[in-house]
């Protein structure tokens, strides 16, 4: 009837603005334009309407790192009837599940459902850019528990070889940036260099420079953590620090960018300047994941031990241990607990070999 018709084209009106600043990263309003469409979808029983508008909104959730909130509403879409019909939405909202968990730093239930992403993905003849973002929330859910070797076969055997097809830059770029993610924790800075450059080729700021700013922040943070912090890294730092000041990210990652900038710092000489800018985001570590606080109190520890204070640098230590060993990283916890070894015994210290 006419009450249909009218809440139908209300509904679309509300989608398209909400997809509008969706693309303007006005989140807050993308969300609520998108729940208000949802609802009308609901009234008139267009399930396809309510689930599109649904995702939306989870995806706003995610970026402004509302984890909880995008789990809820993820997980009603992941079980929703029509995600049992297409198999390519099941494996949309098992990924970005599997994302947010992620962010929460419960990485058991980061694999759990990135499996099932990639199962719902594989062989369903969705094209390759559904499969590669479940690939990827994977092998990020592997690396993150410190299951490498398990992480670089599903990058060698199914992201690579789907990288030599056609595809667009940006789903490419998010691949490469990925594969190169695990390469560096693997050990092989080479191949991370390697496959992080092929990736900053494709990903550029004028496509999309929220992301710009999250790959230059990430990149640099592989980079410090390999102890690269050449003008190759500062330069990631600064890009990342530019486009930020233009488009804004969540607190966390902000935070996270004054997290590496600190490591550069503590890298190049300049201990008690790093002190001080890591000291400034641990305070604030309960707003980042547990895994990245863990690596917080990881490098304020060496900082510390490297301006003379060892006693102080190993009781942040001991708490970045702690933190990863609460979100089942035991490889990183094992780390720490070998450099607060060599704290202890003055093998990292004041104009020792970082």
């Amino acid at each position: 009837g006419g009450e249909t018709r009218l809440l139908r084209c209300i509904g679309v009106f509300l989608a398209l603005s909400a997809r509008q600043c969706l693309d303007e990263r006005d989140y807050t309003e993308a969300l609520r334009l998108s729940g208000a469409a949802a609802g009308a979808s609901r009234t008139i029983g267009d399930s396809a309407g309510w689930w599109a508008m649904t995702y939306l909104g989870a995806r706003c959730l995610h970026t402004v790192h509302a984890f909880r909130d995008c789990i809820r509403a993820s997980a009603l879409l992941a079980y929703h009837p029509l995600a049992g019909e297409e198999q390519g939405l099941k494996a949309q909202a098992e990924t970005l599940l599997s994302s947010a968990w992620l962010g929460l730093g419960d990485l058991g239930a980061a694999i759990t459902h990135a499996r099932a992403a990639v199962r719902a993905a594989h062989g369903q003849g969705l094209g390759p850019e559904v499969f590669l973002d479940a690939s990827e929330a994977l092998v990020c859910a592997l690396a993150e528990a410190g299951r490498l070797d398990e992480a670089w076969e599903y990058c060698s055997t199914l992201m690579l070889p789907l990288l030599e097809g056609g595809m667009g830059r940006q789903a490419k770029g998010k691949a490469f940036w990925a594969v190169g993610n695990v390469a560096f924790r693997r050990g092989d800075p080479a191949g991370g260099l390697r496959h992080h450059r092929a990736a900053a080729g494709l990903l550029q700021p004028g496509a999309d420079v929220e992301l710009w700013a999250r790959f230059n922040s990430g990149t640099a943070a592989m980079r410090l953590a390999a102890g690269i912090h050449d003008g190759e890294t500062l330069a990631c730092i600064e890009h990342a620090e530019a486009a930020t000041a233009v488009v804004g990210l969540p607190v966390s990652a902000q935070l996270e960018l004054v997290h590496s900038r600190g490591i550069w710092l503590d890298l190049n000489g300049d201990h008690t300047l790093a002190v001080g800018m890591l000291s400034d985001v641990y305070a604030r570590r309960e707003e980042l994941p547990p895994q990245t606080s863990g690596e917080v109190a990881l490098h304020l520890g060496l900082a510390l031990a490297r301006t003379g204070r060892p006693e102080d640098g190993s009781a942040y230590l001991a708490d970045s241990e702690q933190r990863f060993r609460s979100v089942g990283a035991a490889d990183r916890a094992a780390h720490v607990a070998g450099l607060a070894h060599r704290v202890s015994t003055g093998r990292i210290g004041p104009g020792l070999p970082r």
